[in-house]
């Protein structure tokens, strides 16, 4: 077994360990937000009595600590009831477990201050005195999401409004306020409260008017999430504030955190053209979406289901994008794809859930519930198949993010929710694998530079024994051209002379003519060597280019041939007056000028040969004019021994002046007509 193969093993049950030993240890280990008893007793409203933990729920102030949670709401269904009143048809909701709320209804917190005829009562205000200014005594209520518009009261104040209730006159409440809202709009935010209660025990003989009572009327869309969502929170400000803070602070730098994550995957996988971080990206999206949407649910929003419904579905688009990771087919059974399917209709009933009656609903989570088990278990046996394959497909930091996601998945199915983000070890988990992805990007990219390092100093070597390779031919060709045409030049010569001599003695017109011919051609083929002796000797395609000014290089071009010009009666003009710049080869470049000037004064019978240069876009183009006898458009001059009298008696000068135009990346043409012929040298403009 390799050292990797093993390394891999242990890593991934480790891993596995550990989480699960957090949650545990997180669940049952961390200061957690205890409940606030139920407080007990009797009190008289509207001359009735009514019985505190029979006909209304309610918490004592003597049982407040630095922060704790209401669990239970007093609730009236498909009505909204004044302010500070009670009401025959009223309910007490536990918040712990799930309730069907109407679309409509009232919610009443009840927070009693003291009881004057308790016999602790000097002691219960020891207990107090933390929170006493004045002559009262301060707590701050933090009221959660209620879906989906809200009217609340303290006392007989309007204190916060959330969305619009329909067809709701405020008049009919309170007398602060005389608005009427006609049309529903939805809004959910959360909301803090400063509950005051007096000190002095002669004014809490009437318990109702000395408790603080917290009035809710709210209108939903009549789906699932209805009414109140979660515990209110109450205690001291800073500890409610901060409790809440730190939530929003956690889900909004780790959302950051995997969104930034996302995008680094994305630009990679773009950049490489690569599918290999598609299942990551899946995953890191689903975690990002999610704590995004639990930190837009904790502040105000006006599409609070939305947030919800996306919230929900998340958990299954982060478990398929595991199961893209390390899916496998069981033999002809493709469970690669069926079960990444299986967790996207699981997401997709996830998103309906906000949106559906109560009785729907709760049996759409647990089929729910029921996709999300089975995702869990195939995640296991895929992360189980992957480490039992000795080939590494895939890498120990992917396969223990699959890790991590099972254990996560595995407990949300059987852990309640939990609030605040700082003690529920679901949320760390997804942010552990937010972060160990980005480790793993981190350490596959750096892989990847030191692979492209390697290959590009590879590259760099193979080239430059290609260049060396290159470099020896073309001597080597430069050599043997020089040799030849040198070699051959001799005994051409001594032809030629020969030729001279011969017909000097001969007498006979026709032999003369005949050795005349042999004469015109082995000068041919002495003015072609001598072409390609100097092409390999200068060697122009091998010379570097640089930036050079056109109006000089004409300028040096007239001087030289200003004289040949005069003396075969042609006037050469040079119309280049201004600067001009252009990425050449200077040699090169002056010595393909020169062969098109000397073209034109042996064979174009023209009377002006001109220079000038005009410039395009991103081009300089040199343009050589004559007005002589133009040349035949049937014939291509650029190839090697094509001339217009007689193909035989062509030279190479135009071909080679061609390759050198075109080893600088530029373009040599021309047009030609009874007008005379411009040959254009297209270069690149500097």
């Amino acid at each position: 077994m390799s050292n990797r193969y093993l390394k891999k093993i242990i890593s991934v049950l480790l891993c596995a360990v550990l989480s699960a030993l957090f949650i545990v240890t997180l669940f049952f280990a961390a200061p957690k937000i205890s409940a606030v008893s139920e407080t007990t007793g009797v009190f008289d409203y509207n001359d009735e009595t009514v019985e505190i933990g029979k006909d209304i729920t309610a918490v004592r102030i003597s049982d407040l600590g630095k922060i704790g949670k209401i669990t239970k709401v007093n609730y009236v269904a498909d009505k909204f009831i004044g302010p500070k009143t009670l009401d025959k048809d009223m309910q007490i909701v536990d918040l712990t477990k799930p309730f069907e709320f109407a679309e409509k209804g009232t919610l009443i917190f009840v927070i009693m201050n003291l009881d004057p005829s308790d016999e602790n009562f000097k002691e219960q205000q020891k207990y107090l005195a933390a929170h006493k200014i004045g002559d009262y005594w301060q707590f701050t209520l933090s009221l959660p999401k209620i879906f989906c518009a809200s009217n609340v009261y303290q006392k007989s104040d309007l204190v916060a409004r959330n969305g619009e209730i329909e067809n709701y006159d405020f008049i009919e409440f309170t007398t602060s306020y005389d608005k009427k809202t006609e049309q529903f709009s939805s809004e959910t935010a959360t909301e803090y409260l400063n509950l005051q209660f007096y000190t002095r025990r002669e004014a809490l003989e009437k318990p109702f008017n000395s408790a603080q009572i917290i009035t809710v009327h709210y209108q939903s869309s009549g789906g699932a999430y209805s009414g109140i969502a979660d515990c209110p929170l109450i205690g001291t400000e800073s500890a409610v504030k901060g409790v809440n803070q730190t939530s929003d602070n956690l889900l909004i730098t780790f959302a950051i955190l995997a969104a930034v994550v996302f995008a680094v995957l994305v630009v990679l996988s773009a950049l490489e053209r690569s599918k290999k971080f598609a299942s990551a990206i899946v995953w890191v999206l689903g975690i990002t979406v999610m704590l995004l949407c639990r930190f837009f649910l904790s502040g105000v929003t006006s599409a609070p289901l939305l947030w919800t419904a996306l919230s929900l579905a998340m958990p299954f688009v982060i478990l398929g994008g595991a199961q893209l990771a390390l899916g496998s087919n069981f033999g002809k059974f493709p469970a690669k794809y069926i079960f990444p399917a299986l967790s996207a209709i699981g997401a997709l009933f996830a998103l309906l859930c906000p949106f559906i009656p109560f009785g729907a609903a709760s049996a759409m989570r647990i089929v729910c519930t029921v996709i999300k088990a089975i995702g869990a278990v195939a995640l296991s046996a895929f992360i189980c198949v992957a480490l039992l394959r000795k080939k590494d497909e895939h890498g120990i930091l992917q396969t223990v993010c699959a890790t991590v996601i099972a254990v996560a998945i595995i407990a949300s199915i059987f852990m309640p929710h939990i609030f605040p983000a700082q003690i529920n070890p679901i949320f760390w988990l997804c942010a552990t694998t937010a972060i160990t992805t980005f480790i793993s990007v981190f350490i596959v990219f750096t892989d990847m530079k030191k692979s492209n390092d390697y290959l590009t100093d590879n590259l760099h070597k193979e080239v430059e024994r290609q260049v060396k390779d290159i470099k020896a031919v073309i001597a080597e060709r430069d050599n043997l051209l020089q040799f030849v045409s040198h070699d051959m030049k001799k005994p051409l010569a001594s032809a030629v002379t020969l030729c001279d001599t011969a017909i000097e003695r001969e007498k006979d017109v026709e032999q003369i003519k005949t050795i005349s011919i042999i004469k015109q051609d082995a000068e041919r083929v002495i003015s072609n060597l001598s072409e390609i002796a100097a092409y390999s000797k200068l060697n122009y395609l091998a010379e570097p280019s640089q930036v050079i000014d056109i109006s000089e290089l004409c300028a040096l071009l007239y001087k030289y041939h200003e004289f040949d010009c005069n003396a075969n009666g042609i006037v050469l003009k040079n119309t280049v007056n201004s600067s001009v710049k252009a990425f050449v080869k200077p040699k090169g470049i002056e010595n393909v000028v020169s062969n098109i000037i000397i073209n034109a004064i042996e064979h174009a019978r023209c009377s002006t040969i001109t220079l000038s240069v005009k410039c395009d876009k991103n081009k300089t183009v040199l343009c050589v004019a004559d007005d002589g006898k133009g040349i035949d458009g049937n014939l291509d001059v650029f190839k090697p021994y094509v001339s217009e009298n007689d193909s035989e008696t062509g030279g190479v000068g135009l071909y080679i002046c061609k390759n050198i135009i075109e080893s600088m990346n530029g373009t040599l043409t021309y047009e030609s007509g009874s007008g005379g012929t411009v040959f254009y040298i297209s270069l690149l403009k500097a």
